[in-house]
């Protein structure tokens, strides 16, 4: 996996979590998650839905790229250990400053433990998170903090 003017580009043996998920922006060097909007009732879904689950409208849900800025609002340290994951890895609901009624499930990288605080700001990041047992990688959307001063490299329960 590598990240190249803002758009994740996969080797072979990788694939994202999702379908659609990522998306490039213009002038962004990291790529955006990508939510749906109902055009309806508002209600923004991640992962994305083709139709609303809140108030169930006809109408598709539209595409709305996020903005990857997040807050910590709950966290648990995975210490059990599962097939294709390091054990001790942060697993977060992170809420998005897009919409704050959306909280996001997702692992946090670049941290360690024992810095991990409710309320501190978060940006995502692309990681490798999984080796399936066929030794495929999965990539998914993963969390760090936006202060430099709180990212330790490496840290976290990312496999790569």
């Amino acid at each position: 996996m590598k990240i190249e003017y803002g758009e994740l580009i996969l080797d072979p043996g990788e694939r994202s979590i999702r379908p659609d998920i990522f998306c490039k922006v213009d002038g962004e060097p990291t790529p955006h998650l990508v939510a749906r909007q109902c055009k309806e009732c508002g209600d923004l879904s991640f992962p994305p839905f083709r139709y609303c689950l809140k108030c169930n409208g006809k109408e598709e849900t539209v595409e709305k790229v996020m903005s990857n800025e997040g807050v910590l609002a709950s966290y648990t340290i995975a210490r059990q250990v599962m097939p294709g994951f390091n054990p001790d890895y942060v697993l977060a609901n992170v809420r998005m400053k897009d919409d704050p009624t959306l909280v996001l499930v997702a692992q946090l990288t670049d941290i360690k433990t024992e810095d991990v605080e409710i309320g501190m700001e978060l940006t995502m990041v692309p990681k490798i998170i999984k080796v399936l047992m066929n030794g495929e990688k999965v990539v998914s959307y993963c969390f760090r903090p936006k202060d430099p001063a709180k990212v330790t490299a490496g840290a976290g329960g990312q496999t790569e």
